[in-house]
């Protein structure tokens, strides 16, 4: 696991695209996401991202996304997000996730991350979204 930088956006494009072919994120995009304040992006080199903006003890996941499924790197990025937020002091995180996708869900709730709301018709698709919320998450580290 390795903290993204610039140099790493052209291959976190390619791994959105893989990741979310309905709807993929540039390089551009990404260069923009890692130059902003508060930005951290992991890397796992088996095939996954995740980008989390902190801002004061709050923090949020952006994007979370897989090339190679199964294999617990959505797990691992999670568990590193967590806990490279606690270190920098947040107390609580947020994430979106769509409504439909049980399997992120499961994977959000086991970590200890509590529905907190609906977002109706969120997606392009008209699907909706959950915001989700980890609170206590220095007592996660």
């Amino acid at each position: 696991m390795i903290e993204a930088r610039l140099v790493h956006a052209p291959a976190i494009a390619v791994m959105h695209h893989a990741a979310f072919p309905e709807d993929p994120w540039t390089t551009d995009t990404f260069l923009t996401l890692l130059s902003q304040p508060g930005m951290l992006g992991l890397v796992d080199e088996r095939g996954g991202f995740l980008i989390l903006r902190i801002v004061a003890d709050e923090a949020e996941i952006i994007t979370l996304g897989v090339t190679a499924r199964r294999q617990g790197i959505g797990r691992d990025l999670m568990a590193a997000a967590i806990a490279r937020a606690g270190e920098r002091l947040v107390v609580k995180l947020h994430l979106e996730v769509a409504a439909s996708n049980e399997p992120a869900r499961r994977l959000y709730e086991g970590l200890g991350f509590a529905i907190s709301g609906r977002r109706p018709n969120y997606y392009a698709d008209g699907s909706d979204a959950l915001t989700m919320t980890l609170e206590n998450l220095r007592k996660k580290i």
